[in-house]
């Protein structure tokens, strides 16, 4: 009793200090990581009016809610570096908070404190928790939304329902990839449904409306939804869900290691790990009262249905579009998971008779020592880009420019211009194609642009720099006025100094 009283006593100070703690951890894993490609977009966009803010996100592949409060972001605590990455910082620090409350409510603190460790210290949240990108929104959402479901569930009236559709509706307009988050929730709520022949039509079947609740206030977005479906302006990056990108996908979620970088022994113990828990799992599910098993399948739901999702849209003849980063909202579900599993091993230890009593807790310790060598591992990694198997060095090539009145860089192609903009932002920074760039996808925003080059007989700089890539060839190509003094190069990316000749 003195000890559940002590721990009650501890509970918030505990969580708190969690949610510091995660956001200390991102921000230290973002220090000396370059703003890349999609960040870039996302800074560009949300400096730019509210009218194109809009209409730029309409006519991309996401919705507008992260970059609208971006916005509100840098206009209160500016545009800087630090002040950028600190908004996702701050929201996976809500989402952790919040994690812990629902864990709290679905099986008691002890089981969220046991497994407290593989959620702070979750190498794929901390990735993305620094990202200026919206899936730290999307996880809080994601994660404050299954607490309001269990708890309209519990309750007998409406209230909560109608928290839950907002929250449901609040996600699509963030990331319309929390749809798998409410596909898992609808499955759990289903079956739970069809089982359950007790209850009123009315009561059974409540949470429809709360469905029918979240389309009406999505319904004013549906039709730029639709489009951006059906002409996505996603780059043919993706790839299906295999048996190997399955486990590269396990790989990189607890060691931050690809599949093809993964070791002998580093193999030998992720495998080692995902027996150690299912024995486990398989267990302590037994051992639930029917409530407890109820949450357990709802975390078990909202690691499967989406995986299963992203499977069967990436069939033929559909293009595949799954990309490691596309589970950074919903990744938290699967640490949680491993993290009840384990904890309620332990809480459970007097029914692990003989040999085995000891399972749970060398379970717990394998499971820490993954998630210990993926921090390290995120580390060595920061935010290398493994579909362009390249780690950004923006940053590192603007400390070798000086800019002036008569110095211009022109970016090779548009991507590279968006990809280098935030640390080009002082300069007279330019971008080179050779027709006008169409008012879609995420190049919209330099339609029309006064800051396009078609050829370098537009330029009279005294020096030019291009921006560009190794191994591909040049797409602006420096005319006869101009010769080469200098080149460097920074994993991949190209940096070439030109300076006029003068007769």
């Amino acid at each position: 009793m003195k000890s559940r009283l002590t721990l009650e006593k501890m509970w918030w100070p505990i969580v708190l200090l969690s949610g510091v703690a995660v956001y200390v951890l991102a921000m230290i894993f973002s220090i000396g990581q370059s703003i890349w490609f999609d960040e870039g977009y996302s800074i560009l966009l949300a400096k730019s009016s509210w009218g194109d803010l809009f209409a730029l996100t309409a006519v991309d592949a996401h919705p507008p809610l992260y970059y609208a409060l971006l916005k509100v972001w840098g206009s209160v605590f500016g545009f800087g570096e630090f002040a950028l990455r600190s908004l996702s910082a701050v929201l996976l620090s809500g989402a952790i908070i919040a994690g812990l409350v629902l864990l709290r409510r679905m099986f008691g603190a002890k089981v969220a404190l046991y497994a407290l460790p593989f959620i702070i210290f979750a190498p794929f949240l901390i990735r993305y928790g620094y990202e200026v990108r919206m899936y730290s929104l999307a996880l809080l959402i994601g994660v404050s939304a299954t607490y309001a479901l269990i708890t309209a569930k519990a309750s007998k009236g409406w209230r909560m329902w109608v928290v839950y559709a907002v929250l449901v509706a609040l996600g699509m307009y963030t990331l319309y990839m929390t749809l798998v988050i409410w596909l898992a929730h609808f499955v759990w709520l289903l079956v739970g449904t069809l089982k359950d022949k007790k209850r009123a039509p009315l009561k059974t079947w409540k949470w429809l409306y709360a469905y029918g609740l979240a389309v009406l206030l999505f319904a004013a977005y549906v039709p730029t939804f639709i489009h951006q479906t059906l002409y996505s302006a996603l780059p043919g990056v993706g790839s299906s869900i295999t048996l190997t990108k399955f486990g590269d996908m396990v790989s990189v979620l607890f060691t931050f290691t690809p599949e093809w970088k993964l070791g002998g022994w580093l193999s030998l113990l992720i495998i080692a790990g995902i027996i150690l828990v299912s024995v486990v799992g398989v267990r302590v599910y037994r051992l639930l009262d029917a409530k407890q098993r109820q949450y357990f399948l709802l975390l078990v739901a909202l690691t499967l249905v989406p995986i299963a999702f992203y499977m069967l849209t990436s069939l033929p003849p559909r293009t595949p579009i799954f990309i490691n980063r596309y589970l950074a909202h919903v990744a938290i579900f699967i640490y949680m998971l491993v993290g009840v599993v384990l904890a309620l091993g332990i809480v459970h230890k007097k029914n692990w008779k003989g040999r085995v009593k000891n399972i749970p807790y060398i379970a717990y310790a394998a499971v820490l020592v993954i998630v210990g060598i993926g921090m390290f591992q995120l580390h060595s990694t920061g935010n290398f880009v493994f579909e362009r198997m390249q780690y950004p060095q923006t940053r590192e090539l603007r400390e070798t420019v000086t800019c002036g009145d008569d110095v211009t860089i022109v970016a090779d192609d548009p991507y590279t211009f968006i990809d280098s903009a935030f640390y080009f932002q002082d300069c007279d920074l330019r971008f080179f194609s050779a027709t006008p760039i169409e008012y879609k996808g995420g190049y919209a925003m330099l339609h029309e642009s006064l800051l396009r080059v078609s050829n370098s007989m537009e330029l009279s700089s005294r020096t030019v720099y291009r921006l560009g890539w190794v191994g591909k060839g040049a797409e602006f190509v420096v005319d006869s006025r101009y010769q080469l003094v200098s080149s460097e190069e920074r994993d991949k990316q190209l940096l070439e100094r030109y300076e006029l000749i003068v007769e």
